[in-house]
């Protein structure tokens, strides 16, 4: 067995903001990264914790718009909850304020505790392309590997599913996966799903536990329906797993490039996927090559989208560029899922720096209003996170009862976990009264 090291610093950027190279910048990176961390306690928090901040404008938390362009989705719960057979898939993308997945994990969280734990979902090897990774999962390589992110569209490699990508040319380079338990909820897989490049000069990769590599082999010469898709099925639950580069024809297979890998069990309930990206912005998902071809394998019944965060951080939001950004990426999810329902969440209320040190950001109430103004004039549920929270200046707020990061655009562990909570209590709250109603 070869003996894996991890290779990856101790502390990960979340900073959410546009790339620059400037000295003063990359300072404020290393400071915010020492003196922040974004991890997730073990316990979920309780459904009436946020009651004692009482900026927090409970009256609003609500799924807007959702009287029709929910109910089939609701639907969907509804039929899973009586049965208790089959599945409802849900993806959950944005920037950095999911990729740690503290907002995302606490919904999935809650939600597979009602409605029952259908996997872990869609996971990204975070660590080994040296970006922060959800603490429900570690990755670790011992070796090297190139990566880029949907934000930096002009660096070589094409994006996938998950908004990153890693490739690497070491024949045997391995990336060793542990998956963690939550509360209430195991994470151990059956079936394991990696989006990756298959043909002639990609690396066979065979899937290893810790007694024998006798689990799987993807073949890249192997023809399928799916030219990024090799699955495996395993006869009993997997918890770690070696994912290793096979060299079977040293003339041609060069290299292996992932996209992304879905962990599924054989239960019936909620598959909460995560996509986030450090930095992303609408327009960068909709430059990435293969994001949407390869979004259509998870067949989602919902797609929530929460951006405009980086669009609206700088000087010089343009909200006519940004609501073109917002209906290509929209109109590119509707080929790609024709029967999802897609619901979008308003940024939230942030601080930029200037001179004066950092001020509050009226553009982040634009940019909501102009997501509001699309989803009206689409027929599109939102969840407007920017007035729930308490409104323009409310970040302030939220800082003062260590909710948030020094940044005052990202949250604490616990500022996420009452953002989940909250949209956790909206959406539920519209699906009692749709079975109220049905009824």
């Amino acid at each position: 067995m070869i003996i894996t090291k991890n290779i990856n610093k101790k502390f990960a950027c979340h900073f959410d903001c546009k790339e620059k190279s400037h000295k003063s910048f990359q300072l404020f990176i290393l400071f915010f990264i020492l003196n922040f961390s974004f991890s997730i306690s073990a316990q979920t928090i309780d459904s009436t914790a946020y009651i004692q901040y009482k900026f927090i404008n409970r009256t609003s938390n609500k799924i807007e718009n959702d009287s029709t362009s929910l109910s089939s989705f609701y639907e969907k719960l509804y039929q899973l909850k009586k049965t208790e057979k089959g599945r409802v898939n849900i993806i959950h993308m944005g920037d950095s304020h999911i990729q740690a997945d503290n907002l995302s994990g606490t919904i999935r969280q809650k939600l597979q505790l009602k409605f029952g734990n259908a996997g872990r979902g869609l996971i990204f090897p975070y660590r080994v392309a040296k970006s922060n990774e959800p603490t429900t999962y570690k990755t670790i390589t011992n070796t090297t590997w190139d990566s880029k992110r949907n934000v930096f569209y002009e660096k070589p490699l094409p994006i996938g599913i998950s908004g990153f990508t890693i490739e690497t040319r070491d024949s045997t380079a391995e990336i060793n996966l542990t998956v963690k338990d939550q509360p209430g909820l195991g994470y151990s897989f059956t079936k394991f799903t990696m989006f990756h490049d298959k043909g002639i000069n990609n690396f066979d990769i065979s899937i290893c536990d810790e007694l024998n590599c006798e689990n799987g082999v993807f073949r890249s010469k192997e023809r399928s329906s799916n030219p990024f898709v090799s699955e495996l099925r395993f006869n009993r639950p997997m918890r770690q797993i070696y994912i290793r580069n096979k060299n079977t024809d040293t003339l041609n297979q060069k290299s292996t490039r992932i996209y992304g890998m879905l962990l599924e069990n054989d239960s019936s309930g909620i598959l909460y996927n995560m996509i986030g990206v450090n930095g992303a912005e609408f327009r960068h998902y909709n430059m990435s090559k293969y994001f949407q071809e390869q979004l259509n394998y998870l067949n989602s019944d919902l797609i929530i989208v929460s951006m405009g965060t980086n669009e609206a951080f700088s000087k010089g939001f343009d909200k006519q560029l940004f609501y073109k950004n917002i209906d290509s990426l929209i109109i590119n999810l509707k080929v790609s899922n024709p029967n999802a329902t897609i619901l979008m969440t308003t940024p939230a209320d942030s601080y930029r720096k200037s001179r004066k040190g950092r001020v509050k950001n009226p553009d982040m109430k634009i940019a909501k209003e102009t997501i509001i103004e699309y989803c009206l004039k689409n027929k599109l549920p939102y969840w407007n996170l920017y007035d729930i929270m308490g409104g323009f200046g409310s970040m302030g707020k939220w800082y003062t009862m260590k909710l948030t990061a020094k940044d005052r655009v990202h949250f604490s562990g616990r500022g996420y976990q009452i953002q989940g909570d909250l949209f956790y209590n909206a959406l539920m709250n519209g699906y009692e009264k749709y079975v109220g109603i049905r009824k």
